[in-house]
């Protein structure tokens, strides 16, 4: 009766950390190669394009948007870094923040090649890679 009963079922700690460490390997992998200079320039484009369609809402005027060799956001110009190419695009968000027409805009560098999907109606924007 006062034997220990092992229960054989489960995974030891070690086996437990031995997993741990191999995830946490490939995860560390692909994180740091989503922070591309490409990604984090989309990024920032995404970011210009919500923002465009806060202000359009807020303050109830037209905000126009283009990409060509640089963005240009109602007045203000932002540049593209030389490595990245993108595709000509121009829209504007109107003043109930809603996008004139669902386009998408690609870019690229030397190593890979992204989108941003701009869906019509309320404008939503998605960061895709292809």
């Amino acid at each position: 009766m006062g034997r220990l009963y092992r229960n054989k079922n489960g995974f030891t700690l070690l086996e437990m950390l031995v997993v741990l460490l191999i995830v946490s390997i490939l995860s560390f992998g692909f994180s740091t190669q989503m922070n591309t200079s490409l990604y984090l320039f989309m990024k920032k484009v995404q970011t210009l394009s919500i923002t465009a369609q806060e202000k359009a809402y807020v303050e109830h005027q037209r905000i126009d948007m283009s990409v060509d060799s640089k963005i240009n956001v109602g007045d203000i110009e932002y540049y593209i870094p030389k490595d990245i190419v993108c595709d000509p695009v121009s829209f504007y968000y109107n003043t109930k923040g809603n996008i004139s027409k669902a386009l998408t805009l690609r870019c690229q560098n030397a190593n890979s090649k992204m989108k941003l999907v701009y869906q019509l109606g309320t404008g939503r924007v998605r960061l895709e890679k292809e």
